[in-house]
Order: C-alpha cells, then structure tokens, then sequence
C-alpha cells in the first residue's frame, strides 16, 4: 500500500486510522510525501537559536522540523522510517509537471502497490490539487486508487467507502500530537478529530469512529 501526501500530516488526517489497519493486518505501507511543509511552520514555533536566522536558513530549520513530526507519527503507525520519502518540492509550490509525475511514476513502479491513497481532487489547498492529479496521472495502471479528505476539501466530497476506526482512534490521535508546530490549528484539537470521526462513523451506520473516502478506481479489495 502507498498512501501519497503533498505535506507531512495530509496523509495521518486524512488516512491515519486506515494506514495502521493496513500495518495491523501486515501489510507493507508506504508514505511519499511531497513537500517538507516549511510555510506552515510560524516563526514562534521555532527553537530560540532558529529564530534570529536569515529566511531561506529558517525555512530549512521548518522544513527539517516537519519531516521529522511526520517520521514519529507515521511510526506510531506502524510505517517503518525506510518506508517514508519526502521529495522536498517547495510548500505551496507543488505543481502537476511531467517531471513530478514521472518522479511518482517511478515508485510505482518500483513499489508496485494494489492500493494508493491520496486526496480528494476538489481541494481549497492547491498543493493538495497537484498532488492529487500527478498521482491519479501516475497510477493509470494501479488496480486501487482511493481519495481521502482534508481540512480544506470541498463540500462536494461524497464518500462512498468508510473504515470503523473505532479500536484505534485514540492511535490516530496519538500520531497527529507529534505534528507539534501544527498544534493549536483548529483541525488538530482531540475533540474536532474525533467530531469529524463520530460524523463519518455516523455516515456509516457505526456506533463508533470512521474514516471516509472516495474510489477513484478499485479492483478487489483494499487490503493485501
């Protein structure tokens, strides 16, 4: 399984709970993430020593700071460290090239996952566009391709599949408290996560906590 970001958290909002069913069951999980999220770090956030630095020098003390967020959370997971690769293209900068498309290609190939996650194509963020359309671009031949949401999907997302989190929200949560630089963002409060969890597990007719997603294209089943 290959679970494609345009930043460090996307794929642990969108697909956290999803990604630890898919290691809990033995599965191989891999994250490729776009860009190492140096914008959406604010400067008080920083370490002392990192605040007095020239910009271009701060922005590579965020970008590394994201990076490493995402590398805790994603093992929390249950995503080995190897398994994680950031290609480091510029926050709010991520832009659906041939060359991106040909760099996601080559780990499909080299990967050859039957499931890709990666966001929903109706997004305000448009890093999350990019991504998205390099990755459905990138995957023709994939049997699996699955869209998940974000904080900033539009209204139109209208899902179709759903995951029972119920028996690990509480690990979802767990992994998004590493995103340290984001907290205080009104999408990483406890409560809205498991607000929108409860909402998505009632969508579902479960008593419980789900995450929601959108098929893009599925052959088979999700897992394996």
């Amino acid at each position: 399984m290959l679970a494609i970001g345009a930043h460090p958290d996307d794929v642990e909002l969108g697909a956290g709970g999803a990604i630890y069913k898919h290691c809990k069951e033995g599965d191989i999980v891999h994250v490729l993430i776009m860009s190492r999220g140096e914008r959406g770090v604010p400067d008080d956030k920083l370490p002392e020593d990192g605040k007095a630095l020239e910009e271009g020098a701060k922005a590579e003390v965020k970008g590394k700071m994201r990076e490493l967020e995402t590398r805790k959370a994603l093992a929390i997971l249950g995503v080995a460290n190897e398994n994680i690769e950031v290609l480091g293209c510029p926050d709010i900068g991520v832009q659906c090239t041939r060359e991106l498309i040909e760099k996601i290609q080559s780990e499909i190939v080299r990967l050859e996952p039957d499931v890709v996650y990666t966001h929903y194509f109706e997004e305000q963020h448009i890093d999350h566009v990019s991504t998205c359309l390099a990755t459905l671009h990138a995957t023709r031949r994939t049997k699996t391709i699955i869209l998940y949401e974000s904080p900033s999907t539009r209204s139109s997302f209208s899902p179709v599949y759903f995951v029972d989190i119920s028996d690990c929200i509480a690990k979802k949560i767990e992994a998004l408290k590493e995103h340290k630089s984001q907290a205080g963002k009104e999408y990483m409060d406890e409560e809205a996560m498991k607000a929108k969890a409860r909402f998505r597990g009632s969508q579902a007719k479960i008593n419980g906590y789900a995450e929601a997603f959108v098929i893009y294209r599925m052959i088979g089943g999700v897992t394996g």
